[in-house]
């Protein structure tokens, strides 16, 4: 009898590990709190991973960066600030952009830009961080209106976003 509960257990803690986290590590209603790090093309960023993700369908993203609160004080799910964000903003992850100036990065890979993206849960705990690039290797833009920057930066919007959706759905 003793056997037979004993692996009635290993197979059902087998089952959970195989199947990942449970639903409350896959946030579906995120907030975006704050973009940092000085881009003049955040916008562009912003725009194209917001894009992405509605065009995914699984997730919906409330954008509250004008509320001025940080990632920080977000951390501390004590703090009479995070706890008046959070009734305001109610989420299943609050998401963060450091985006810094896009840069030349040789002739062969034209403008680069950089960006860190941190999802944290409701609890202040980190959920997923990660950093990605792209470039826009011609240094040209289709658009005389777009700079190359911001096509890089759009390009490395959609690349967050396709990894962020990825890392959730595992």
């Amino acid at each position: 009898m003793r056997r037979l509960l004993a692996a009635v257990a290993v197979a059902a803690l087998a089952a959970c590990a195989s199947t990942g986290p449970p639903s409350a590590a896959r946030p579906s209603a995120l907030v975006l709190v704050e973009v940092s790090g000085g881009s003049p093309d955040a916008e562009a960023f912003v725009a194209r991973f917001l894009s992405v993700l509605s065009d995914a369908g699984s997730r919906s993203v409330t954008d509250a960066r004008l509320s001025g609160a940080r990632l920080d004080v977000l951390r501390d799910p004590g703090s009479s600030e995070a706890a008046r964000f959070r009734s305001v903003h109610p989420g299943d992850g609050y998401l963060g952009f450091d985006l810094p100036p896009c840069f030349p990065a040789g002739r062969a890979a034209g403008i680069k830009c950089t960006a860190t993206v941190t999802l944290l849960s409701p609890e202040g705990g980190l959920l997923v961080k990660f950093e990605t690039s792209a470039s826009n290797a011609t240094g040209y833009t289709a658009d005389a209106a777009t700079t190359a920057e911001a096509e890089a930066s759009r390009a490395a919007g959609e690349k967050a976003a396709r990894k962020l959706l990825s890392a959730l759905s595992r």
